[in-house]
């Protein structure tokens, strides 16, 4: 009979450990994988056949790479390390039907404690105590059997033949339905587990590895001015969105009027702005930067200046209050405020309202008596999951609502009604600084440009949130809000520019269109890009 020590230190040989780690990575910590790939080929025999293929072949293809990357005394911290975050990502691609790539690591890295709150569930505690604690204390436990280093070399290579062939076996009786998957549903791969968390993972040290600091950048737009001609000064107010997507905007006909106060203001709507990216992190870089989607990327946008430092570089003065987390990176050559505390924010209940940033603004337009000003106020707006927070108790419009960041919780219609509240304040918000503007249209050109960072799933085959790589993500994750609100004296084409506005756009056209607000002359501005007409 064994003995107590032998029960709970179990010795086996590093290979036998690589092989049970693969085989629980495979059946415990892929259960989104293996929901998603059941939803599209489960419908047949030969696709359930096919989704057991995908089993053994995940199997094999975890154990040869645990087998290359477990080398001797380091077996037990990788394997560590691998089953809590196999076990992290497990749950949020489960719960919310995810991807934990490099931007989504990259958004989880720039969250602060407050964000973080609303993600701390009995759920993914449970999880990680489950899926993350126990093996480990399993793996820590264990004894690894010493071997001569012969002996275990012969053995670890006879482990990765094995895996070899078992891929080999799994791919050969399915080549039509792999073909599919490889092709044709490109989004299950981004499922697999811990595969993607750790491809991603090197991703995101890499390039945070690589990114310099703001003195390091290379300068952009360094002969940005002001012509001679404008005299008179300009008050901007650039307002960003937060996860507001377009199609639940009243102004673009949604069916219930989430936009009722802004629809009685003279703002011009852009109903079709495709967002450069699908969450926070590489989107509002990208919307402040001068290049283009097709070829922007976090690495090059971090080596740069950005659009703000244009404007510093023609003279304006600019201010950046942030309501979110933060401004990832795009405010680190101008005046930053953090608007989350209750110790700057008046207006603080569950949570620090967006409206709270308004205070104190007339004091900074006094003490700044020449030039032009921008004020970027970045939004809360409608960060998930927990929506039914994102809004004050008298903005509660539509029940019942979703008052959980469980999303899977709560019917669709919950979620809808409490993210449609979240909208609801969004639109007071801005009226009142449609309201603020007004206040300064003797003394300057005023106008507001609000746009959101990117759009959100709602439940939507059965996806929440967002994140999803760009080219695979629903139009819900894209799809964006947007509009131009211009004071009394703000020179522009107003009919023009509205015929403009029902053209497609992009968050490409933001730099430009900001630029040509301000009358701002540059190599770097592109007219055709401007959302303007003069």
């Amino acid at each position: 009979m064994p003995s107590f020590r032998q029960l709970t230190s179990p010795s086996l040989s590093s290979t036998r450990l690589i092989l049970l780690c693969a085989v629980c990575f495979t059946a415990f910590y892929n259960l989104a994988f293996f929901r998603n790939s059941f939803a599209i080929y489960g419908a047949t025999a030969g696709g359930l056949a096919f989704i057991g293929s995908l089993a053994l072949f995940l199997f094999a293809a975890t154990t040869l790479f645990l087998s290359v990357l477990c080398l001797r005394y380091l077996t037990k911290p990788i394997l560590i390390f691998i089953v809590f975050g196999a076990a992290a990502a497990n749950y949020f691609m489960y719960r919310f039907n995810i991807v934990v790539d490099t931007t989504m690591l990259t958004n989880v890295a720039k969250t602060d404690s407050r964000e973080v709150h609303d993600l701390l569930t009995l759920g993914l505690f449970t999880q990680l105590l489950l899926l993350g604690v126990l093996p480990s204390l399993v793996i820590l436990r264990t004894r690894i059997e010493r071997q001569r280093l012969g002996k275990a070399l012969w053995a670890r290579l006879k482990l990765m033949v094995l895996a070899l062939v078992l891929i080999i076996l799994s791919l050969s009786p399915f080549t039509s339905y792999y073909t599919s998957f490889f092709r044709e549903h490109k989004l299950l791969r981004y499922y697999v587990n811990p595969a993607t968390f750790l491809y991603s993972s090197g991703q995101f040290l890499q390039l945070a590895l690589d990114t310099p600091a703001p003195s390091q950048r290379l300068a952009v737009g360094a002969d940005a001015h002001v012509p001679e001609a404008d005299i008179s000064r300009e008050l901007i107010v650039l307002v960003v969105g937060e996860a507001a997507r377009a199609d639940h905007f009243g102004l673009n006909g949604y069916e219930r009027n989430t936009t009722p106060r802004l629809a009685n203001e003279n703002v011009i709507n852009f109903g079709d702005i495709t967002s450069c990216g699908t969450a926070t992190a590489y989107s509002l870089p990208c919307m402040f930067s001068l290049i283009p989607r097709e070829d922007f990327n976090l690495d090059k946008a971090t080596m740069q200046e950005n659009l703000l430092d244009v404007l510093t570089h023609a003279g304006v003065q600019v201010l950046w209050r942030d309501n979110n987390s933060d401004s990832k990176g795009v405010a680190d050559g101008v005046a930053f405020e953090d608007w989350r505390s209750p110790d700057i924010n008046p207006v603080c209940d569950v949570e620090c309202r967006d409206i709270g940033m308004l205070s104190g603004l007339d004091a900074y337009i006094a003490a700044h008596p020449s030039g032009d000003l921008v004020i970027v106020l970045h939004q809360m707006g409608n960060h998930g999951p927990a929506y039914y927070r994102r809004y004050p108790a008298e903005f509660e419009v539509f029940t019942p609502i979703c008052r959980s960041a469980e999303l899977n919780d709560c019917t669709t219609a919950q979620i809808i009604n409490a993210y449609d509240n979240a909208l609801l304040y969004t639109d007071y918000f801005l009226s009142e600084v449609i309201a603020f503007l007004r206040g300064y249209d003797d003394s300057f050109e005023t106008a507001l440009y609000y746009m959101a960072d990117h759009g959100e799933s709602l439940g939507e085959k059965g996806l929440y949130l967002h994140g999803l790589p760009w080219l695979l993500a629903p139009q819900a994750q894209k799809h964006v809000g947007s509009f131009l609100w211009f004071g009394e004296n703000f020179r522009v084409d107003r009919s023009k520019t509205a015929a403009h506005a029902q053209q497609p756009a992009s968050h490409d056209n933001y730099s430009h269109t900001v630029l040509d607000l301000l009358e701002i002359q540059s190599t770097v501005f592109d007219p055709d890009l401007s959302l303007l007409e003069r």
